[in-house]
């Protein structure tokens, strides 16, 4: 009998906000889309959430809304298409591909815990979705709240967004270490956003080397077990990143030449090569 299909879980968190977690989110799943695979990208900050605002859609219904009753599940997921342009040319063309989102709610204060019930129906509802993708990427909230633990626990993969500055840095490492601690993840993958200079790939490694010795340093010394800091990819700062985010397009559809969009693009190539590990107890 065949197994039953169930989506690689990937669960995208940051130490602080102003990373451009959600900004690799979204990209990372509309390459991913372009390889031919099907994607959801679950809005997993259930009271803070902008995914849809920087996709420029206006979602009717709600994460929060579903584990609410208020609507059924396909009521509230919502298609993006992924528009590519020619080199040559300002006008884009027709959609060949597109990812989904589930959207979560803003401004809605209880979201920000999770009581018994309410994880079980999130197990539930991912579970079911799970069947439905190949991928599901979280893009949890920034920090170490319980939502943002809940999904890192139940994913496959995780995911942390990071750029070279010290205050980010510092925030990394802390979310590493809780993730540690409270999780038991001891293998973590570290995507370097806002990279400048002409050796990128050299500064990531840089990032994701001083990391490793901070929790080789410290992690052990406290009885955690040793976390491996894997660098998934580097993203270099580019002007069209912002501007992408100002006109709420995909940098597929605003800039597909552009050093960032290949960059996530190679990325996307690069987890498809990563091979999971066991799920942890939950």
């Amino acid at each position: 009998m065949e197994s039953e299909r169930r989506a690689r879980r990937v669960a995208i968190v940051s130490g602080k906000g102003g990373v451009g977690k959600t900004m690799v989110a979204a990209n990372l799943a509309a390459a991913l889309a372009k390889t031919g695979h099907s994607v959801l990208v679950v809005d997993s900050d259930l009271g803070l959430a902008n995914l849809d605002v920087m996709l420029g859609v206006q979602p009717s219904y709600t994460l929060h809304d579903v584990l609410h009753g208020a609507c059924a599940l396909k009521d509230a997921l919502v298609r993006v298409p992924v528009r590519t342009r020619g080199i040559a040319s300002t006008e884009e063309t027709s959609p060949v591909c597109g990812f989904d989102i589930l959207p979560g709610g803003s401004g809605i204060r209880d979201a920000t815990t999770l009581t018994a019930s309410a994880r079980d129906d999130l197990k539930s509802l991912l579970h079911e979705l799970g069947s439905r993708y190949e991928f599901l990427l979280c893009d949890a909230g920034a920090g170490i709240g319980e939502v943002v633990l809940f999904f890192a626990q139940i994913a496959d993969d995780i995911v942390v967004v990071v750029t070279p500055e010290p205050t980010s840095l510092t925030d990394a490492y802390a979310t590493i270490k809780v993730l540690a601690r409270e999780c038991g993840r001891t293998e973590v993958h570290v995507i370097v956003n806002l990279v400048a200079g002409a050796t990128p790939k050299k500064a990531g490694g840089a990032v994701v080397s001083h990391l490793q010795k901070v929790a080789s340093r410290f992690l052990l010394s406290d009885g955690t077990t040793l976390v491996r800091i894997h660098l998934l990819g580097v993203i270099p700062s580019d002007p069209a990143v912002p501007l992408a985010i100002a006109r709420q397009q995909l940098l597929e559809s605003a800039a597909p030449t552009a050093p960032a969009t290949q960059a996530i693009a190679l990325l996307a190539n690069h987890l498809l090569g990563v091979a999971t590990t066991p799920l942890p107890q939950v």
